[in-house]
């Protein structure tokens, strides 16, 4: 008979800043700038909420017309977190052609454990200008720059996330109170996160800047990643709220672009990027060797993070082999999976970037996008399902006559025996999507994923106008694939935008092309 119900919730932030500053030439060629502050941040939360359900009088919407029986309360203690913070940066230059900057900052975090609530990061940055110090201008050579830096960062978690609390539910069995416990076990020992980041690299710009390229190289060690690790349910608990131990990505990012034509009235340029980056699960915590992801499909496909393997494998059930190699089937004649998983690939790319073009002829702009996503695989439920179904094109294949799967047949005494059983499409279909390698795919694929064709106004044509410039565009985005590897979806679907919901595909439907038409009018 209906219900109301009220809530309040109150969230504060206040903010404490004090900054001195400093900047002076130290001699002729160094120059110095400085700074120095402090922060103090204190939030504070809490909750209040009450109900009641069963209206006495229809139409009459307040609380003291529901069943008293029925009225709920609850409320929150107050949550309050401080963060205090000291900071500094300092920056030198040096005849125009070397800077080193660095930074450090030490916070004192209330929502940790007191031996563990300061914790301390910084960074150091060096770029070298070679044209400047070796007096490369005026040749070929615009800019040519070294860089290289190293910086940590520090976290800490939200309050309230490091000793486990109870909760009162209510009156429970005979009017008891009912305490309840949460899911995650929280640790007081639980340490702040600590990221450290290395990069090398290199900027160049030839001929007037109508040659230019970067290439870097990072190298990323995530340490003490606070993490809820799901745990075996005999524990009492989901997951731990612990410091999962490292993780580590590497990789190389490379850019390249030109003017490889210019004329008064026409120009060309182009530029590519290309990037790899490899991940490693170094270490999770004691007597965990993974920590999984996602389990889809009955259990046939899990995404995990494996120590000593990639950030995102997949793991999944393959056709059952005795050890000559030969397909095992049940007695009715069906294929038959594994029962352990096995890692057929990696949701993450081996290789992906992107080339573009821009094309201009007096007053049209023609600008093309090409990406492309080499390597990284995918689990397509919604290929197995159907299979099962029957509603896929291969399904049709064995539906005149049957098939007779090469294999053979467990005797259960060691040996095997031929397969001589026929079986219906059907059966044949249903057996082989419950084997996951057959639906693992390659994402590999190269798309356009942009178009534009724009015509700016000329001013002769708005001079006695007050319109100051007009542009009109026609914009088409992700067009047509160039190529892909997986013949019925986008490889790059996925069910979820979270690092969690990548790897497997569930009933996406097909990625929309957009067409559309711009008018930019400036007055």
């Amino acid at each position: 008979r209906g219900r109301i119900g009220f809530r309040k919730n109150d969230k504060t932030e206040t903010n404490y800043d004090f900054l001195i500053m400093f900047n002076k030439d130290l001699t002729e060629k160094l120059n110095l700038t400085a700074n120095a502050g402090g922060n103090l941040r204190h939030s504070t939360e809490i909750d209040a909420r009450i109900n009641g359900s069963e209206f006495k009088i229809p139409g009459r919407y307040f609380l003291s017309n529901t069943d008293a029986d029925l009225l709920t309360a609850s409320q929150s203690d107050l949550v309050e977190k401080r963060v205090n913070s000291l900071y500094g940066s300092a920056s030198f230059g040096y005849d125009d052609a070397v800077y080193l900057d660095l930074t450090a900052r030490n916070d004192w975090s209330s929502a940790l454990a007191p031996e563990n609530r300061s914790y301390f990061y910084s960074s150091a940055n060096v770029s070298i200008l070679l044209d400047q110090v070796f007096n490369l201008q005026g040749g070929a050579i615009d800019m040519l720059k070294l860089r290289g830096s190293i910086a940590s960062v520090g976290n800490d978690t939200g309050a309230r996330q490091i000793v486990n609390v109870f909760s009162v539910a209510g009156d429970g069995y005979l009017g008891n109170v009912q305490i309840n416990r949460p899911n995650i076990k929280f640790s007081e020992s639980l340490r702040p996160e600590d990221i450290t980041t290395t990069t090398i690299g290199a900027e160049f710009r030839l001929f007037g800047n109508r040659l230019y390229g970067d290439v870097s190289y990072y190298d990323i060690s995530t340490k003490d990643l606070i993490f809820d690790v799901p745990v075996d349910p005999g524990t009492g608990f989901s997951s731990f709220r612990e410091n999962i131990g490292e993780i580590s990505n590497k990789g190389v990012e490379l850019l390249i672009g030109g003017t490889p034509i210019q004329t008064d009235n026409f120009s060309w340029d182009i530029s590519a990027n290309i990037s790899r980056n490899k991940n490693k699960l170094v270490s999770l915590i004691e007597g965990q060797e993974n920590f999984q992801f996602s389990s889809s499909n009955g259990g046939v496909v899990d995404v995990r993070a494996q120590v000593g393997e990639g950030f995102g494998d997949i793991y999944t059930t393959t056709w059952l082999r005795n050890d000559q190699g030969q397909l095992i089937v049940t007695a009715e004649g069906r294929p038959r999976a594994t029962a352990e998983r096995e890692k057929f690939g990696n949701y993450q790319p081996d290789y992906s970037g992107g080339i573009t073009n821009t094309f201009r002829y007096k007053n049209f702009t023609l600008n093309t996008l090409v990406d492309f996503r080499v390597g990284g695989e995918v689990f397509s439920f919604t290929d197995s399902a159907m299979d099962a179904t029957g509603v896929s094109e291969r399904s049709l294949e064995f539906r005149d006559g049957g098939v007779l799967v090469e294999g053979v047949v467990d005797n259960g005494d060691g040996t095997f025996s031929p397969n001589t059983t026929t079986i219906s499409a059907q059966d044949y279909w249903g057996s082989v999507s419950g084997i996951g390698s057959e639906y693992v795919f390659d994402q590999t694929n190269f798309r356009l994923r942009e178009l534009s064709l724009s015509y700016q106004f000329p001013n002769k044509l708005l001079k006695d106008t007050f319109i100051q410039n007009a542009s009109l565009s026609f914009i088409g985005r992700n067009l047509f694939f160039i190529y892909k590897k997986a013949d019925n979806f986008d490889p790059e679907s996925s069910y979820s935008t979270s690092n969690f919901g990548q790897g497997v595909l569930f009933y996406a439907l097909p990625t929309s092309r957009s067409l559309g038409l711009s008018l930019n009018v400036n007055f």
